[in-house]
């Protein structure tokens, strides 16, 4: 298993772009923590950099061990365009996409049918893959019944235990409907407090709150002998940004310990 954190990891540090430091920083940060992989996504803006810049950040990783994935959050295929041209200098092949634009509607059926169809032509020219994430919007459902009408070569999920349960669906039908044709997986635990009119859902360390972290990591072995994880934070926000900071830095390690104490030890090698 090679076991990595999303930038969303960092989801503090990076929040503020004016802010933020260079994505140096966070590869540096991510492997300190002792972490294989880094998926660098949409909150990262990886866009922003010109194209010497990422080189120089590829090679940043390279140097320290550290492997490298690209994910985006779009509906439109020039962002994913770009996107996948920055990818192709990675050696993964397979881009993680959430299908949803800040500020729009709610994605349909058919909106996200015709992304699909529009996009195909450039993941064949790119001979690349797409991870769809499951996210707040979408059912994983609705995500299944559409990516069947594509090739598993080219649309594949990448599988979050959590994002689901706004659509009041657990980790083991998230892992039903999408395990098929699973790509990636993202773990990050939580708790949930209901009453009989409706629930809310905070952030905990994995291994700490209701996630079914035995099960989760059963589900995703039966799958893929060699998967590929990574660790997110939901962290609450203080309004302390340093210390927010801290907080994620303390719960993406404490949830790292959390999952390798779970796994059979030839799993995982840092």
């Amino acid at each position: 298993m090679k076991i990595g954190t999303t930038t969303f990891g960092f989801r503090y540090l990076l929040q503020d772009p004016l802010r933020a430091p260079p994505l140096s920083t966070v590869v540096d940060r991510a492997r300190s923590c002792g972490l294989e992989c880094l998926q660098i996504c949409e909150n990262a803006r990886p866009l922003e950099l010109s194209a010497g810049e990422w080189k120089a950040l590829l090679s940043t990783a390279a140097a320290l061990g550290l492997e490298i994935q690209l994910g985006c959050k779009t509906l439109d295929p020039e962002v994913l365009a770009r996107t996948m041209e920055r990818a192709a200098m990675i050696p993964s092949g397979t881009v993680r996409i959430v299908l949803e634009e800040d500020g729009g509607p709610h994605p349909s059926r058919e909106s996200i049918a015709q992304f699909l169809d529009r996009s195909m032509p450039r993941l064949e020219a790119f001979g690349m893959k797409l991870a769809i994430e499951n996210h707040f919007d979408i059912p994983c459902r609705v995500l299944a019944e559409v990516a069947g009408a594509y090739p598993p070569a080219r649309v594949g999920f990448c599988i979050d235990a959590a994002n689901s349960l706004r659509n009041f669906e657990p980790a083991g039908r998230v892992f039903d409907l999408l395990g098929p044709r699973a790509v990636y997986y993202h773990l990050k635990d939580y708790r949930v407090h209901g009453t009989n009119v409706g629930f809310s859902v905070e952030g905990a360390p994995l291994g700490t709150g209701d996630l079914d972290l035995g099960g989760v990591i059963d589900r995703i072995l039966a799958i893929d002998v060699e998967p590929q994880v990574f660790i997110e934070n939901w962290v609450p926000a203080s309004g302390d940004r340093e210390a927010d900071i801290e907080a994620d830095r303390r719960w993406l390690e404490e949830s790292l310990a959390n999952l390798v104490k779970r796994l059979p030890a030839h799993r995982y090698t840092a």
